[in-house]
């Protein structure tokens, strides 16, 4: 549906929750002011004055009764729950308390209740009349007023909460954008200067140059170094800015992580079908952020496995329940050799990430007796549709 067409559906649904409120109220305390004034009447009369209570109770409802759809119709009549400003709303206000006024002291000339010549009467009941609807108007009123007011901060609320929302996406986007790019440029240009600067290397060294015994082993060693630097720290360095596969989705990028842990360490990965069904990343139904963020979950939970260790095992197991990604990494290691993790400890850091992203986090004892790192991250409604 457009933008308009929301815009108009929304503002037909206030005018009609307006109507409500306004009618009901009015409707409900005249009502209750008439029954209350026709029970007063009956007993007041019977004691004072009998040959004026023994006018049925009936007719005197009925009358007011005639005052309340009086009062009701002519605030719908007048459109009094559409207007925005006090003087419209009073003048409409005043309006329908006259004409629910005056309709009930015909009611009452109709019904035998008053005699149409008795001006005193007239004048009382008129006078009664009108401002016993006037103060039912003005309550249905106050509680129109009051839920407009409402109605506008929880809006304002609502177009904060979609603004910080946006905002965070917009940031969590460029994150993924830089972190991208630095990593391409890491495997990249780096990775292949460092392999150019290693080959001139080799080509110094098989050359038969007049060099000491100890600027050859000084030259090697910075070879050697320059090799580890490009094998270990840039690669690494690029696996954590941006983990191989992520755009290929989550399931393949926690494969090929656990794929690089050493042979002595049994790894098993659970995955359940709703998740291989989501998993899609033509259709971006778990979003990159959420991937890279899962994937970060599943790198601390084996970065304190194999600091805490040493593990033998390590299972991870990715689902949906209720809206939310579930990611678990268990290992074998004993809670209490990697117990809690400290405030400056990275699942600390880590479940502030978390938080970012309306998820939690938590570290506890697995099943039976191994160590669980817990994520649960909610996924748009678009996501878990079947």
């Amino acid at each position: 549906m457009p933008d308009t067409a929301l815009v108009a559906a929304r503002r037909a649904a206030d005018v009609r929750n307006d109507r409500l409120v306004l009618l009901r109220g009015a409707a409900i305390v005249s009502a209750g002011y008439g029954v209350g004034a026709s029970l007063q009447a009956v007993y007041v009369y019977s004691r004072v004055l009998p040959s004026l209570g023994a006018v049925p109770i009936w007719w005197r409802l009925a009358a007011n009764a005639v005052a309340v759809v009086a009062l009701v119709g002519t605030l719908w009549a007048l459109r009094v729950y559409r207007y925005r400003t006090a003087w419209p709303m009073i003048g409409g206000a005043a309006a329908a308390a006259l004409v629910s006024a005056v309709l009930r002291w015909c009611a009452q000339v109709a019904f035998g209740i008053a005699a149409a010549g008795d001006t005193d009467t007239r004048d009382a009941e008129l006078l009664g009349g009108f401002i016993v609807a006037g103060i039912s108007v003005a309550i249905a009123l106050w509680s129109l007023y009051s839920r407009r007011v409402a109605r506008g901060a929880i809006r304002s609320s609502e177009r904060r909460a979609v603004h910080v929302e946006s905002t965070l996406h917009m940031l969590e986007q460029e994150e993924i954008r830089v972190r991208r790019e630095v990593a391409e440029g890491l495997h990249g240009t780096l990775q292949n200067k460092l392999v150019v600067v290693v080959a001139r290397l080799d080509e110094v060294l098989d050359q038969p140059l007049d060099l000491r015994e100890q600027d050859v082993a000084t030259l090697r060693w910075m070879r050697a170094e320059l090799d580890d630097v490009r094998e270990l720290d840039v690669r690494q360095m690029s696996r954590l800015l941006y983990p191989e596969r992520l755009e290929l989705g989550l399931v393949p990028a926690v494969r090929a992580l656990l794929g690089r842990l050493p042979s002595t360490i049994a790894t098993r990965l659970v995955v359940t079908d709703d998740v291989r069904e989501l998993d899609d990343p033509a259709s971006n139904r778990i979003t990159v952020g959420t991937r890279l963020l899962a994937v970060r979950v599943v790198e601390e939970g084996i970065t304190n496995a194999l600091k805490h260790g040493p593990a033998t095992t390590v299972a991870v197991t990715v689902g949906v329940e209720d809206g939310r990604l579930v990611v678990g990494v268990e290992n074998d290691v004993p809670l209490e050799l990697g117990a809690g993790p400290r405030d400056d400890s990275g699942i600390a850091r880590l479940r502030e990430r978390v938080a970012l992203a309306d998820g939690t986090l938590e570290l506890g004892p697995g099943d039976p007796a191994d160590v669980r790192l817990e994520l649960r991250v909610p996924l748009p409604a678009m996501e878990t549709a079947r």
